[in-house]
């Protein structure tokens, strides 16, 4: 069997949509005074959304008729977390990230805890993480960079981080180092190192521009200054913060107009912007430190004595992918013994029955490699194997036959 070859494809779209955001959990109707409390689901029906009310239930109002305000009266007591606490490297934790981020925010709660520590990782999850973040326009969704193995929101999880409404961190955490990294190992072989090279450096500043311009467009739908997300990108951005008739804006070094007086300098030339937990509140990308998650939920709504509900889809996942991994290692095992079989049989029958024997393993795990894009399986190379063992199978047969 050929050997097994992984594919990262890093697929960016510049523009991040701005979402409507709803989180009103009391509705007013303009014309009769009408009051309902409850929230709004993602579920849509032409112009009327489904609103789940104390007062009548589940029921489809269209919004632009009623006056919506946010007060939590309408929602259920609970906060729901979601652990975002190693690298983003697997499908399937997306995947689950994605479901279960609008099936809890359909079920109401307060809010939606994203527990962040995570080194970051690829940039095609990591966007699609985003994008799910930003689909949820019915339930507030709060980032908590909490520290621990990874100490924060680093190069993607910044991203992540940035997506959501509000961002509160831990005072031994940071954010930043959002730079895009290209593996050159993934090009043809057959290429020279200097073409390697060229090619390396042009994927990368196309890929970073289009990086860059996405992170300051996260940091932008939430009021957080954008031209520090690029820095988190680009080292050969200088960020610095001026004072402009009172107020406070972030600009290159050339920008600086007469009598904006600078106040700080944020990062050297040549670096990337990282900062601390204190400098992510300081320059407005962080909305506030903590110092548990106890904070979040005494500061946002009086959560003091809620129900903390942290949804295991992901934990999940990341289990089903250990095992399924097992499963092949299992499989790969069972096809080297075959191969040995094959090679000592002595009866035809017998390297037939052998060859069957692989037929289903390969055909095992061709359905596992579909189904399961994280294991990195080349589906083309199994593909092969199975065409090999038919046509040896059909010279084993026609062999036989010609002895008769």
């Amino acid at each position: 069997m050929k050997k097994i070859k992984a594919v990262f494809a890093f697929t960016l779209a510049l523009i991040v949509p701005l979402a409507g955001v709803c989180f009103s959990d009391t509705f007013t109707n303009y014309r009769t005074k009408e009051e309902l409390h409850g929230y709004v689901t993602n579920e849509v029906e032409g112009v009327k959304k489904s609103v789940y009310t104390q007062e009548k239930g589940l029921i489809k109002l269209d919004l632009s008729e009623w006056l919506t305000l946010g007060n939590n009266y309408g929602r259920n007591n609970k906060v729901v977390v979601l652990p975002v606490e190693n690298p983003i490297l697997y499908e399937i934790e997306t995947d689950a990230f994605e479901k279960a981020i609008k099936a809890e925010a359909n079920e109401g709660p307060l809010f939606i805890l994203v527990e962040i520590d995570t080194p970051g990782g690829r940039v095609d999850l990591a966007q699609r993480m985003c994008a799910a973040i930003i689909g949820i326009d019915n339930c507030q969704v709060i980032a908590f960079i909490k520290g621990g193995k990874y100490g924060g929101a680093i190069s993607a999880g910044a991203a992540v981080a940035l997506a959501c409404n509000e961002i509160y961190m831990t005072n031994n955490t940071v954010i930043g180092a959002a730079t895009l990294v290209v593996d050159s190992k993934s090009m043809a072989k057959d290429e020279d190192k200097d073409k390697k090279k060229s090619y390396t450096e042009v994927v990368n500043e196309k890929m970073s521009s289009v990086w860059r311009a996405y992170l300051a467009s996260l940091a932008q739908q939430n009021n957080r200054p954008g031209l520090l997300a690029r820095a988190m990108v680009d080292s050969s951005i200088e960020v610095v913060e001026v004072n402009d008739a009172s107020n406070r804006l972030f600009i290159e070094p050339v920008n600086k107009k007469p009598g904006q007086q600078v106040i700080r300098q944020w990062n050297k030339p040549g670096s990337l912007v990282t900062l601390t937990a204190q400098e992510a509140v300081e320059c407005k990308i962080a909305d506030g430190l903590v110092n548990s998650r106890q904070d979040i939920l005494l500061m946002l709504g009086n959560a003091g004595d809620v129900n903390v509900v942290i949804d295991k889809k992901i934990a999940n996942a990341k289990r089903e992918l250990d095992m399924v991994t097992r499963r092949v290692d299992g499989i790969r095992a069972s096809l080297d013994l075959k191969i040995k079989q094959f090679q000592l049989a002595k009866t035809a029958p017998k390297a037939m029955g052998i060859l069957n024997g692989a037929r289903q393993d390969f055909e095992d795990l061709k359905g596992l490699a579909k189904k399961y894009p994280d294991l990195h399986i080349d589906v083309e190379a199994i593909e092969e194997e199975l065409n090999s063992i038919k046509a040896t199978n059909e010279d084993i047969a026609a062999e036989r036959k010609s002895r008769k």
